[in-house]
């Protein structure tokens, strides 16, 4: 069995960034434990960080922004605290994490500003009152700065998230501008051709039988006859090549399942393609199905999880090919773009594959979050196989996309 990979468009995920603050939480309780000045205080201290820790895990992952915003001012409780008990210690840095937290929980508006606003000062007094000096108020200061500019950074997300959702809705919307032109011009020319050549040809071909009949009512010799006959051979000959060509012209070459690494590649956000298999023959009307409900899944990931990675998988076996879309749903923080399909996308994806003789399943991925769409369509000989494609070259071994049914986002 042929194998590759390819993974395209690998960024750094939000887990790799949760991780990373995990690991600084848990450093800076290690400092405030150790700088703690009897054991029971260091137990209380060890105990608060790990509070501050569930506080910020539970703030980042739960969706009632309610309980995230109880569980983001736990950690600047128990910062604050860390922060009286311990001043030597490092009970700041939960402070300044939940109230970059805190923002995300809250709704836009007073509400907002006025929590903002109560850590801020209570930071700041604590600060004071530690230190014994009013310079302590900057602290307050800082922990305003750093929430404040998580509400920006949360603006800029959604931008940049709403534009990946719009890039790929332009550049679905530009594939099918260029094939419909594409179509256009091999039917103006196929027209001009069919006019100017077929036409032209047909009347020469009529001109040379004209002469070969008169030449032989005239008593023409042999030698002269000949050529005459080969000619209006040729004419003839002419006249179906040029209508082949028109045929040929005429009839589309639509994207299939070849182009799907191009598609993953040029796709604005996160994208990966594992492909597996002997590559077989598919029709080019089968090819495209498989690559409009592909782009078209990617299309709608964008929209929904936007954010989300995106894995395509194309699985070919002697029978049959399996593609599998996937996302990973919509990461922890973040909103739907906001931009909205048509409602058909579904449908139209569903009525396209069981045009050619293949089926496809949509609904929420099995053992995980996110959304997954499985496309899977015959391979073999057959009317539609006789200008068939193959694929991109495959990837490691995948197991076959599972079937799962239309639910959850059938609105896409």
């Amino acid at each position: 069995m042929l194998t590759r990979h390819w993974a395209i468009g690998w960024r750094k995920r939000p887990f790799d960034r949760a991780l990373i603050g995990a690991s600084v939480m848990v450093a800076c309780g290690a400092v405030s434990v150790i700088a703690a000045s009897t054991t029971t205080l260091r137990i209380v201290t060890g105990v608060l960080m790990l509070v501050a820790e569930a506080g910020m895990v539970v703030a980042r992952r739960v969706t009632p922004a309610y309980l995230g915003a109880a569980a983001a001012l736990v950690t600047v409780g128990a910062g604050l605290a860390i922060t009286l008990l311990v001043p030597s210690g490092l009970g700041s840095v939960p402070v300044l994490a939940g109230a970059s937290a805190l923002p995300m929980c809250l709704p836009a508006g007073p509400v907002r500003n006025a929590g903002i606003g109560v850590v801020s000062v209570v930071f700041g007094v604590s600060i004071v009152v530690v230190s014994g000096s009013l310079a302590g108020l900057l602290a307050g200061v800082g922990a305003w700065f750093i929430a404040t500019r998580m509400v920006e950074h949360a603006a800029l997300q959604a931008e940049r998230d709403r534009a990946v959702s719009l890039l790929a809705e332009v550049e679905a919307s530009r594939q099918a501008l260029q094939e419909a032109a594409a179509t256009e011009e091999r039917t103006r020319i196929a027209r001009e051709m069919h006019d100017v050549l077929a036409h032209s040809l047909a009347g020469l071909s009529v001109q040379l039988q004209a002469i070969r009949a008169t030449a032989a009512g005239k008593g023409a010799p042999d030698w002269l006859a000949e050529p005459l006959d080969r000619a209006a051979g040729l004419a003839r000959d002419g006249v179906q090549e040029a209508r082949a060509a028109v045929g040929a012209l005429r009839t589309a070459h639509p994207r299939g399942v070849d182009d799907l690494r191009t598609l993953v590649e040029g796709f604005p956000g996160e994208a990966r393609l594992h492909v597996s298999g002997r590559p077989g023959r598919v029709g080019p009307e089968t090819g495209h199905a498989v690559y409009r409900a592909v782009q078209e899944a990617m299309t709608n990931a964008a929209r929904y999880a936007t954010g989300s990675a995106i894995d395509v998988r194309v699985v070919w076996d002697e029978r049959e090919l399996r593609v599998g879309v996937r996302d990973e749903g919509l990461p922890t923080g973040r909103r739907p773009s906001g931009v909205k399909g048509s409602g058909t996308g579904l449908r139209s994806m569903t009525e396209r594959v069981e045009a050619v003789g293949g089926s496809l399943t949509a609904g929420r991925a099995p053992g995980g979050p996110g959304w997954r769409i499985d496309v899977r369509v015959p391979v073999g000989n057959g009317q539609d196989m006789a200008h068939g494609s193959g694929s991109p070259r495959p990837a490691g071994p995948q197991d076959a996309p599972p079937a799962v049914g239309a639910e959850g986002r059938a609105q896409r």
